[in-house]
């Protein structure tokens, strides 16, 4: 089990930093947010920024991907991170040590000074993901020794991360990290003591343009009444919240001697239920925000005696005074306000409705077969658990349905429309080599390639599904892959085409796959079927 909630066990102890950063956050009470179980209420209008479409705008789902704004959605006074399953395993690390670093807030503070809090918060998270946690990192045999992969996702170094650390040397690494952390501080010294952001700029890191990003879209919220009433009854300095820059920078410097093995840094004292205080007293100031006569009033009351017990059965008590209220005004529902991708009292945490529109998004003709049962089962799905690693939503949805009912319609359509939907883009050496000049005898199933054996009928249409489902006299197999065009193919084999397919996912010598020369030569044309090498 995980020391940290939400965060997948190996995702911490894929790297020492990693680990140390796993030991920290769990002796400070944090917690990460399941991103696709989390509702976020709307900010007042007067809070967004106006003529900036280049920071992002929040966006729902799309085929089963819930995106994440970068500079709208991440928020570095929430110390509670995010976990979102479409993200790389690097992400767990870096948001908990964002909660470890904090933020820096003052009330008279100018456009400038919050533009460089943010960017001293994002430095040691920064530091880690391309320095720190690179130091014993295990990484596939291509890239092994390489150090970050910046823009470039690798299946393979993430199969061999959550192997465990290599135990190599990491003073090298070490060396850089600080290095860079130095670099950078030299610069925010010189913007302190110029008035201009002076950038340092690392390959394509440009902390200076981050800070500035997250003031033009976040410095009218940070500059509201709201956000200072907030900040009062919720955060406590020296625990998460820093009132000058030079406190932050001591924390930053704090954690990297840390990391790099020195001397101990402190875990906050806030503990599990002060974060998820802060939190709900967040989602409260937002609905006060649009809020006039006597409701505000009562959510002004409501957040107020949260702050004043940030305890369980305060949160608990907080929870039964929003039910009361969304009785007598019309407010957003209990559901999706404590909707927040975590556990809380009375069995909420997770909002039930972004979870069933990530279903419908990504398996819209299961979710039309399920018809009226679908929220049913969408409950039970909600409350799985955990997650144990990093799964788009209709894969999840469809390992859920297998394990809980029999071999079935749903099981066959949910696999099939999962694998659709979230089909795996192919190799481009193997796309444009092809069977070219193979280096001997032996062959591997191309890279993206996924086989499922199905007994009954399947469509990724829901207007079709009446048609299409229903028993099959014998089972069919299909191989589902992502061509270079990005369209997704699905191509019907025989049994023993794919079986071969399956045999084949480990480099096998051609004729032992038990292929007569058509079927071969077929899954060669098609591109199912790759050399282990090429001739040069």
């Amino acid at each position: 089990m995980s020391p940290v909630e939400n965060a997948p066990a190996h995702e911490l102890s894929r790297s020492p930093a990693a680990a140390r950063i796993g030991e920290l956050a769990a002796d400070s009470g944090l917690l990460l947010s399941h991103f696709e179980q989390r509702w976020e209420p709307d900010w007042p209008e007067r809070w967004n920024p106006q003529g900036r479409p280049d920071l992002g705008e929040r966006a729902g789902w799309v085929q089963g991907v819930l995106p994440e704004t970068k500079f709208r959605t991440f928020q570095l006074d929430r110390l509670i991170g995010s976990m979102h399953p479409a993200h790389r395993a690097k992400w767990t690390a870096h948001e908990l040590c964002h909660g470890l670093v904090g933020f820096a807030w003052k009330a008279d503070a100018t456009p400038l000074w919050r533009a460089t809090a943010a960017r001293l918060a994002e430095l040691l998270p920064v530091t880690l993901w391309y320095f720190l946690d690179e130091a014993g990192l295990r990484r596939c045999p291509d890239h092994a020794g390489g150090g970050p992969l910046y823009g470039t996702h690798c299946p393979g170094c993430e199969a061999s991360a959550a192997l465990g650390p290599t135990g190599d040397d990491p003073s090298e690494w070490h060396r850089r990290g600080r290095r860079y952390v130095e670099a950078e501080l030299a610069a925010v010294a010189r913007t302190l003591r110029t008035g201009r952001p002076v950038p340092n700029r690392h390959a394509t890191l440009v902390l200076s343009s981050d800070g500035l990003a997250y003031e033009a879209a976040h410095g009218a919220r940070l500059a509201s009444p709201e956000f200072h009433a907030w900040v009062e009854r919720f955060c406590d300095e020296g625990d998460g919240w820093h009132a000058s820059l030079d406190a932050l920078e001591a924390r930053v410097v704090a954690l990297l001697d840390d990391l790099c093995g020195g001397r101990p840094a402190a875990p906050w004292s806030g503990g599990r239920e002060r974060w998820i205080a802060q939190d709900l007293g967040w989602r409260l100031v937002c609905l006060q925000a649009d809020a006039e006569g006597e409701l505000a009033v009562a959510l002004d009351a409501l957040s107020g005696a949260l702050a004043e017990a940030p305890t369980s059965d305060g949160i608990a008590t907080c929870i039964q005074g929003y039910r009361a209220l969304h009785e007598d005004w019309i407010l957003p529902p209990p559901g999706a306000v404590f909707g927040v991708g975590y556990r809380l009292p009375g069995g909420l945490g997770i909002d039930e409705g972004l979870l069933a529109a990530g279903v419908a998004s990504a398996l819209p003709a299961t979710w039309a077969l399920m018809g009226d049962e679908a929220q049913d089962i969408i409950s039970e799905f909600a409350h799985m658990g955990p997650p144990a690693a990093r799964v788009p939503i209709g894969r999840r949805f469809a390992a859920f349905l297998s394990a809980a009912d029999e071999p079935g319609q749903w099981v066959d359509q949910a696999r099939f429309e999962a694998a659709v939907t979230h089909a795996t883009s192919g190799d481009a050496g193997e796309a444009t080599l092809g069977m070219q000049s193979p280096a001997g005898d032996r062959v591997q199933t191309a890279q993206g390639v996924e086989i499922i054996r199905l007994t009954h009928g399947v469509t990724t249409e829901p207007d079709a599904i009446d048609d299409a489902i229903g028993p099959l006299d014998a089972p069919m197999f299909l191989a589902v892959r992502r061509a270079p065009d990005a369209e997704v193919d699905v191509i019907q084999l025989s049994e023993a085409a794919a079986e071969a397919l399956e045999a084949a996912e480990t480099p096998t010598v051609i004729a032992d796959l038990g292929l007569d020369a058509d079927e071969r030569d077929g899954l060669m044309h098609l591109g199912l079927l790759v050399p282990e090498a090429w001739r040069l």
